[in-house]
C-alpha cells in the first residue's frame, strides 16, 4: 500500500511539474508512455512469475491494460486539458486561407490544361508532318 501511494504522488509531482512548464507534454504522450511502461513490466514479471506461453501473453496484456486504464484516470484527476490545449479555432482565418489555396489550385489547373492542349495540337501538327514525309518518300523510292 505505501508503495502505491510513494508512486501516485510522484506520479503528481510528475504531472504538476510538466503542466506548470512553458512547453506542456500533451496527455496522449502521458497515456503513450505509461501504457509501454506497462507493457514492459509487465512482460518481466509474467515472464519471472509463470512458466505457459498463453498465460504469460494473458498476464502481460493485463498488466498493460491496467496501467493504461490508471494513466487515463491520473489524467482526468490531475491534467487540466484547458491550459494545454486552450487553442481557438478561428473559422475566418481557416476558410480564408482554403479559398486562397482553392483558387491557386484553379488557376494551375487552367495552365496545365492549356499546355495539354498545346502539346496536342503539336502532337496532331507532327502527325501530319510525317504522313506527308512518308509520301514524298513514297513517291521518291517508287519513281
Amino acid at each position: 500500500m505505501f508503495q502505491v501511494v510513494v508512486f501516485q504522488a510522484f506520479l503528481e509531482k510528475l504531472l504538476r511539474d510538466f503542466s506548470n512548464k512553458e512547453e506542456r507534454m500533451r496527455p496522449e504522450n502521458y497515456v503513450a508512455f505509461f501504457t509501454v511502461c506497462g507493457f514492459f513490466i509487465g512482460l518481466a514479471f509474467s515472464i519471472i512469475s509463470i512458466d505457459e506461453a498463453f498465460d504469460i501473453c494473458a498476464f502481460t496484456l493485463f498488466i498493460t491494460f491496467m496501467f493504461y486504464v490508471f494513466i487515463h484516470i491520473a489524467i482526468m484527476n490531475f491534467v487540466d486539458i484547458k491550459k494545454i490545449s486552450g487553442r481557438i479555432f478561428n473559422k475566418g482565418d481557416y476558410e480564408k486561407t482554403s479559398n486562397n489555396i482553392i483558387n491557386d489550385l484553379v488557376i494551375r489547373e487552367k495552365k496545365i490544361d492549356l499546355i495539354l492542349e498545346k502539346l496536342n495540337e503539336e502532337r496532331e501538327e507532327l502527325r501530319k508532318n510525317e504522313i506527308k514525309e512518308r509520301r514524298r518518300n513514297a513517291r521518291k523510292t517508287a519513281a
